[in-house]
């Protein structure tokens, strides 16, 4: 019996090729149409209205693994971080601000504000304020500024420079020198955040010294750049206390 497959090799091949080629089109017009509307939705939340476009398509942007509770008592900051983290190690970087938002939500960061606007407008102030941590690329994602070693921001905790009065010239060129050779705060705070598992004040000495040798470190530097991350910032976790002459010992948050 015919079953009309002997007419396929006379006809098919060009009919798939045709659907095939069009699939691919609807499929770029879909993600092109996603990325506008996700566009729109970012501007909404900048301006601090609803926004157009709640059920657009996360497709291929979702990160597999993250637990319910795996953001739960975390800081805004470190568990921003810690997605972010977790999405370059997946292999796909930087995120929208409605995708940080969905994921760190889903997985068990309380916000305690009054409704989902808020919510978002809050975790966008984070991300704007805190930008010696996470950068805005141009498209209006955020990654972590560590990724993007040209990128430039003011860092917590670095010296902000004082007004310019009339300064005598005398001694200024050394001490410009000085200040040049010594290892800054954002240095100290990379080495810190690329720490794996625990490790104490002494750890991060030997971190310092061995990747800038030439460079002078300061006796209050680590110590300093350790309060800023534990305590403003959220970032460290101290597992055990200061005792004695044993120094306290931290972890990424």
């Amino acid at each position: 019996m015919d079953t009309g497959y002997d007419m396929l090799p006379d006809m098919s091949d060009d009919i798939l090729n045709t659907i095939e080629v069009l699939t691919n089109k609807v499929r770029a017009k879909e993600e092109e149409a996603n990325k506008l509307k996700k566009l729109i939705n970012e501007l909404c939340t900048e301006a601090g209205i609803e926004i157009r476009f709640p059920d657009i398509s996360e497709s291929g942007t979702t990160l597999a693994g993250i637990r319910a509770d795996q953001f739960y008592g975390l800081t805004l900051t470190a568990a921003i971080r810690n997605y972010l983290e977790r999405r370059k190690a997946s292999g796909l970087g930087a995120a929208s601000v409605l995708e940080i938002y969905r994921a760190i939500k889903d997985g068990g960061y309380k916000f305690g504000a009054k409704n989902e606007e808020i919510e978002k407008i809050s975790l966008s102030n984070a991300l704007r304020k805190n930008s010696s941590i996470f950068h805005r690329l141009p498209n209006g994602q955020y990654g972590l500024l560590i990724w993007y070693p040209t990128a430039k921001a003011p860092l917590d905790g670095e010296e902000s420079p004082k007004p310019r009065g009339k300064q005598r010239p005398t001694g200024g060129k050394k001490a410009s020198g000085a200040e040049n050779n010594q290892v800054t705060n954002r240095e100290v705070q990379d080495l810190i955040l690329a720490q794996e598992g625990e490790f104490q004040a002494t750890d991060i000495e030997t971190a310092v010294k061995a990747k800038y040798p030439s460079k002078k470190l300061t006796a209050t530097k680590v110590s300093t750049n350790l309060f800023i991350l534990h305590r403003k910032k959220g970032l460290l976790r101290v597992v055990s206390e200061r005792s004695g002459k044993k120094g306290a010992v931290y972890v990424k948050a």
